[in-house]
């Protein structure tokens, strides 16, 4: 069961950022410009916005193995159409429909998280952290290397590849029976369950503004590298995310810290490390890669705090409440996308921070009204 999570949280999120390193080669192919290149990889989190709500309903008595499977290779059908198209509209509408896809398999592989939360949520991030930083550097080096249809007709390969790895694993995570009468709850009965937990809700509003804060650094730091003075390659600004892997050892070490420090300690001091991560990255040269360095490990560590409030709902299904989450999750990270590329082609990168400080400081007004309105 543990290398079908590994598998499902990484082969999920390689689809995710496919985009973000790859700003020469879409202005090369498509005539992208900055705010259109924020489109792009809006897209696919949109997609994922719009699926996300209903995936936890429709997986709940799925067989979590043929969901992973038949997922994989819809992805691997996505990325062979990406590699051959020259059209900008086609392009987006197939980004939306890797989004619309990858809910299935988030959600799928979160059911088996709640099997046992407290030993595998970390897993499943460190999965997160690997897809993301491969989807960033994978296809950057590969469209440099050996051009833009062999970069994504070789990510089909890997989506294939990954879904034949499932099929041959042994059966795990077998579909709960339906309860008595549960057959007769409505998707607005979830949303009601879910939506009545404020630890919930506190958790969909942080996963709002934790993927607004990564999409928009990240989108607007690809743009930002690829234009003078840095004038760098896909390959080199693929390479600059790397620096996110050493989020791994910390995210791994997150169950043991959460013994000696209280989460709400947690999450404010990881609110702290991602501001300086963002005051470092705006620098020049090596300071792009230490800022990155720490900003990963502040956002990657704050999802463990995230989805641990998730593994641990009793109101619904963890896999109702992952689909909820990553709703408001995916809707930040569009909206991150599109308005941090805008901000940065506006108003350079100075806009960029401004954009993420408006949305934390919009989400903690609503985070603590929502722990107002609860005390009275």
């Amino acid at each position: 069961m543990r290398l079908a999570l590994i598998i499902g949280s990484l082969g999920s999120f390689f689809n995710l950022y496919q985009l973000q390193a790859l700003y020469p080669q879409l202005a090369d192919r498509f005539g992208t410009t900055a705010t259109e290149a924020g489109w792009l990889n809006m897209a696919a989190l949109l997609g994922m916005m719009l699926t996300a709500p209903v995936t936890g309903a429709a997986t709940k008595h799925a067989n979590p193995k043929a969901v992973l499977v038949l997922g994989f290779l819809a992805l691997a059908a996505l990325n062979s159409v990406i590699a051959f198209t020259t059209s900008q509209p086609l392009l987006l509408a197939l980004r939306i429909g890797q989004g619309i896809v990858i809910p299935f398999l988030l959600t799928a592989t979160m059911n088996l998280v709640s099997t046992k939360p407290g030993s595998l949520v970390s897993l499943y991030v460190v999965g997160t952290i690997g897809g993301s930083t491969l989807s960033r550097l994978y296809p950057a080096w590969a469209a440099d290397a050996l051009g833009w249809e062999q970069a994504f007709t070789s990510s089909a390969a890997l989506m294939v590849a990954s879904a034949v790895a499932i099929g041959l694993l042994p059966a795990y995570g077998q579909p709960e029976p339906a309860a008595q009468g549960e057959q007769r709850s409505s998707s607005f009965t979830y949303a009601r369950r879910a939506l009545a937990d404020g630890s919930l809700r506190v958790a969909y509003l942080a996963g709002f503004a934790l993927l607004f804060t990564q999409s928009a650094v990240f989108t607007a730091l690809g743009i930002r590298l690829a234009a003078a003075p840095y004038s760098w390659n896909s390959s080199q600004i693929g390479m600059v995310y790397l620096a996110c892997l050493p989020a791994l050892f910390f995210v791994l070490s997150a169950g043991w810290l959460r013994r000696y420090v209280g989460e709400a300690a947690i999450a404010g001091s990881l609110i702290v490390l991602v501001w300086v991560g963002l005051g470092i990255v705006g620098g020049t040269g090596t300071s792009v890669i230490v800022g990155v360095a720490l900003f990963a490990v502040g956002t990657y560590m704050f999802q463990t705090v995230t989805t641990s409030l998730l593994s641990r709902s009793r109101l619904v299904p963890a896999g109702v409440a992952t689909g909820f989450y990553l709703s408001f999750y995916y809707l930040g990270g569009a909206m991150g996308a599109s308005l941090g590329a805008y901000a940065f082609e506006a108003w350079d990168w100075g806009g960029v921070i401004g954009c993420v400080a408006v949305s934390q400081a919009l989400v903690l007004c609503l985070v603590l009204r929502g722990r107002r309105r609860s005390a009275a």
